[in-house]
């Protein structure tokens, strides 16, 4: 039996920049403004050319800034984050974001209350429409990387984001092997994250690439060998029926012929999760309309 978590856990904040100087300030600064303590901050800098750590070590030098020698995507920056990490919780932040000054207090409370939580996925609210949305607390497979809180024990046992998806889905393969370690996810209102979404750099053409390209990824890699073929025809539906409504099939039709490619490559990295963490995944996906 897992033990419960201290009283007053070391909280790690781990937040992933590139070239977003003003914004992961407005980050840090929000974690700072937290009642809540011990906690820890790191920083992972994804090769930025506006001088951001200059101006964190400038503003807060008690942060761990880890500077990249180049950008490695959102879940292999992240990685190097968690890696780098003492905490018993981890909350992840986009640098975009913020916290809700109460944000951490809840997650470790609720933590606190069940051994098997693995993850809380916070609610992310637009700044601009600060009014909450009407859900209720409920269990999920869903998350955002850049809005929720980890168990250590529970990374530790499922593993980190899959390095080499660059952007896109790496939570939905984390999210898989988290109830294939025993965990439970979590939707948990109370803590709230704000996300202005910037959209910088942001292409709608590679979403769908990189969403098509991962989402085969992780079938390929974690779905029993009996459940692998459907899956696959119906991502590959999905997604081509997504490219075809958006005006661009080449981007989600290239997406496949990438995979089809990769196929002897990604059938040796097999590490399957058990038929029973699928029946846990088809029957949340189920629960989750309930809440739509």
């Amino acid at each position: 039996m897992e033990e419960i978590l201290l009283q007053k856990p070391l909280v790690s904040i781990v937040i992933l920049t590139w070239n977003r100087c003003s914004y992961v300030l407005r980050a840090i600064e929000s974690v700072y403004d937290q009642p809540y303590r011990p906690i820890e901050v790191i920083v992972v800098d994804s090769a930025s050319s506006d001088k951001t750590i200059e101006s964190i070590y400038k503003k807060y030098p008690e942060v761990k800034a880890i500077r990249l020698h180049k950008n490695l995507g959102c879940p292999g920056g992240r990685n190097i984050g968690l890696a780098n990490c003492s905490g018993d919780i981890i909350f992840s932040l986009d640098d975009d974001a913020w916290l809700d000054p109460s944000a951490l207090n809840v997650c470790v409370e609720r933590f606190q209350k069940e051994i098997n939580l693995g993850v809380i996925a916070c609610q992310i609210l637009n700044p601009k429409k600060t009014s909450l949305n009407n859900l209720k607390e409920h269990y999920t497979y869903l998350f955002s990387g850049g809005a929720c809180a980890i168990k250590k024990k529970a990374l530790n046992k499922a593993g980190y984001f899959p390095s080499d998806f660059f952007r896109q889905a790496e939570e939905g393969d984390m999210a898989l092997r988290i109830l294939e370690a025993g965990y439970s996810i979590l939707y948990f209102p109370k803590s709230i994250v704000y996300h202005e979404m910037v959209t910088i750099n942001r292409n709608n053409k590679l979403f769908m690439f990189y969403g098509c390209r991962n989402e085969l990824y992780t079938v390929i890699r974690r779905y029993p060998l009996i459940l692998m073929p459907i899956a696959m025809l119906w991502k590959i539906i999905v997604w081509n029926w997504v490219g075809i409504i958006n005006l661009a099939p080449h981007f989600t039709l290239g997406a496949c012929f990438f995979v089809l490619f990769k196929i002897p490559k990604l059938l040796l990295q097999r590490e399957p999760v058990s038929l029973k963490a699928i029946k846990k995944l088809i029957r949340l996906t189920k629960e989750l309309k309930k809440f739509r």
